[in-house]
Parts: C-alpha cells; sequence; structure tokens
C-alpha cells in the first residue's frame, strides 16, 4: 500500500463514501452506496451448531472492543434495521434460534440503515438441514475496518483476523482492500466496485455471502493480505516447506490456526493503485508472487461475482468470461514472475513483530 496513498486516504476518508448508484444514472445517488475498506472474509461450517454460534459470539465481543461506538445498525434474520444501540446482544439473539433458523447478523456504520459504511461484522449462517444435506455451499464471517484504521496498526487486524480463523476452524478466507456495499441496494452499487477494481487490481470483488462464493470448497477465490487455506489445501500446493521455497520469508509470514494456515503477504494490505493518474495500476508484486505458489488451488472459473441492474449502464463482471479474467488477474509467466519478485524488494519488509501467531 502506497505510503502517498495512505496520506491521501487519512487526510480524505470521505472521498472513500461513493454516493449511492454513482454509475446508475437511473436510480437515486440518496445516501452512501459504496465504502473502500479492509475486509476479511473467513468461510467455515456448522453455524447451526451451539459451540459454532458462541465462537462467533466470541468474535463479535472481539470485533466490538475494536470498533467501539462505531456501528449503528444490525440487520438482523430478514427483519427491519434496528438502530445498534437498542437491539438486543447477538448472545441474547441467538438463544431464540434453533438449529434449523437462519444465523444472519448485519452489523454496519451508515448514517441510516441502508448506507454502506467502513465498519462491518456480517454472519450468514445456512440452517442446519440446508448444510447437512452438503449441497447448499458454507457459512461465511466478514468483517471491515477503515483502511486508516489498519494502516495505523495492522497487527491488530491480522491478529483478530488470525483468531476468527482459529475459533470458527475456517475452511479458507482472505483478507485485505474490499468495497462494503449498501445492503439494500447490492446491484446498484456493483458498477461502483468494478470501476474501483480497475484502478486497484488488489481489490477484492464480490459479495462474501453470495452463492459461487460459499459454494466453494477444495479452491480459494483470490489471494490476498491475508490468505487462509486448510492443511488438505496446504497439502495440495507441497506443504509449508515448499511455500518456503517459493514465498520469500522477508515478505512472507505463515501462522498455524489448527485447522489451516493463514499466511501473510507483506506488512500492509496492496490495492495496486498506480502513483500517478497518468500510469496504469501495478498488480501488487506480494500478490503475482502468492498467485504462483498456490495456483493448485486458486480457481480459474466459477460462476459470476456480480449481477449487475437491468439495462445497467456501466460494466460490472456478470459473465464467466469477465469473473475467470478477475480471478486469473495475478497470472504471469516465468518472466513476470521473476519480475514481481524482483520488485518486493522495493517494499516494506516484515519486522519480527509483523509474526501471525503460532509462526511456522
Amino acid at each position: 500500500m502506497d505510503k502517498n496513498f495512505l496520506q491521501w486516504a487519512n487526510e480524505n476518508q470521505s472521498r472513500l463514501l461513493v454516493p449511492n448508484a454513482l454509475l446508475e444514472p437511473r436510480h437515486s445517488h440518496e445516501g452512501i452506496g459504496a465504502a473502500v475498506a479492509v475486509r476479511g472474509c473467513l468461510y467455515f461450517e456448522k453455524a447451526y451448531d451451539a459451540e459454532v454460534r458462541e465462537a462467533l459470539a466470541q468474535c463479535f465481543d472481539d470485533y466490538c472492543a475494536v470498533a467501539g461506538d462505531k456501528l449503528t445498525f444490525l440487520w438482523h434474520n430478514g427483519k427491519a434495521a434496528q438502530a445498534f444501540n437498542k437491539a438486543k446482544p447477538m448472545r441474547d439473539l441467538a438463544s431464540k434460534l434453533g438449529e434449523n433458523d437462519r444465523f444472519d447478523f448485519d452489523y454496519m456504520s451508515g448514517e441510516s440503515a441502508s448506507d454502506a459504511g467502513f465498519w462491518g461484522f456480517h454472519v450468514f449462517g445456512m440452517r442446519g438441514w440446508e448444510q447437512k444435506m452438503g449441497t447448499r455451499g458454507v457459512d461465511v464471517l466478514d468483517f471491515s475496518f477503515p483502511m486508516v484504521a489498519v494502516q495505523e496498526d495492522p497487527d491488530a487486524f491480522a491478529g483478530l483476523f488470525f483468531r476468527f480463523a482459529q475459533r470458527l476452524k475456517a475452511l479458507r478466507g482472505h483478507a485485505g482492500f474490499a468495497v462494503n456495499l449498501s445492503p439494500t441496494a447490492q446491484a446498484e452499487n456493483e458498477s461502483t466496485e468494478f470501476w474501483v477494481s480497475q484502478i486497484m487490481p488488489g481489490l477484492d470483488v464480490g459479495y462474501p455471502a453470495a452463492n459461487p462464493e460459499r459454494d466453494m470448497r477444495d479452491k480459494i477465490k483470490s489471494v490476498d493480505w491475508l490468505t487462509t487455506i486448510s492443511k488438505d489445501m496446504l497439502d495440495r500446493v507441497g506443504g509449508v516447506s515448499k511455500l518456503r521455497s517459493e514465498l520469500p520469508p522477508a515478505w512472507f509470514a505463515f501462522g498455524d490456526y489448527g485447522a489451516g494456515v493463514v499466511i501473510r503477504a507483506g506488512v500492509l494490505p496492496d490495492g495496486g493503485l498506480s502513483e500517478s493518474e497518468d500510469k496504469p495500476p501495478v498488480l501488487p508484486p506480494a500478490y503475482v508472487v502468492l498467485d504462483a505458489a498456490l495456483r493448485p488451488i486458486r480457481a480459474s472459473e466459477m460462476e459470476i461475482l456480480q449481477r449487475g441492474t437491468v439495462n445497467g449502464d456501466a460494466p460490472v463482471y456478470n459473465t464467466k468470461a469477465s469473473t475467470a479474467a478477475w480471478l486469473r488477474r495475478f497470472e504471469t509467466d516465468e518472466n513476470g514472475l521473476l519480475a514481481a519478485k524482483a520488485a518486493l524488494l522495493d517494499t516494506p519488509s516484515l519486522e519480527p513483530s509483523n509474526a501471525l501467531p503460532n509462526p511456522l
């Protein structure tokens, strides 16, 4: 993440909040439709189980200890939004749910319930009978911070992400730059997400709880600043020793969370944003190197990342071809890989304090 960009972001946070449906003239532009943030996503199983629900509540406790009073609204199990300070605690709401009830919690930080915000904590948990069928994907937790908060203390975010993966015995996951969209107008703001991804190729794209993302079991969607892979996936890429030979230790760290490993690529997330408007975006070199190492378990195709609106006026990733191109954006040949490894030398290296818990 470029220091000049971080300074700009710190001084212009309001410009990282984008009006609703900015690129869709047929829709209202009132409110905030998109917010550029740093987001972590973790995919796991058994959100219907009491122990897993308690683990989720513990994750939320930890998140609130950092977010403080930033959360403003809760959407829960399809009901109307509630003001956060008037809503019952997650544990109280969870205690009234059976295993075959939905387990959906969407905590937001917008000024209105329909606004996107920098802070958010979202759980999408399937009903017990759905997950036991084994054909309807997995559960997901995603949470986000403003990028300036991650800049000030990247290790706090990385540590939180690691602990969440550990508690949930995560199957896979990733964390880095992303765009949070309005909870009530996702399709209308996907074109904004697309546009940001064109100037920040290191940015994640797609709604974490969408079916195509939850349906993946033996692949990861993308590499990122923090990438979580299961022990099975680790074996399929040759184990830690093989990864160590491909990932320079000055820029990559490993942490064993029990069910798998978290891989940290650099001190801070990298969006690939160009330092000058006259220059094209640059693929983050650490992500290019990591993508090559994890290629056997990284998806090369999937169902569409975005839907878009009917008769939308701006492009989105709503075809398999455009989705596949995004998934493969870090692919390169041997010369490109060598160039990316050389480019790592110009990026900040990890310090001992940046080590993940349970380092490998």
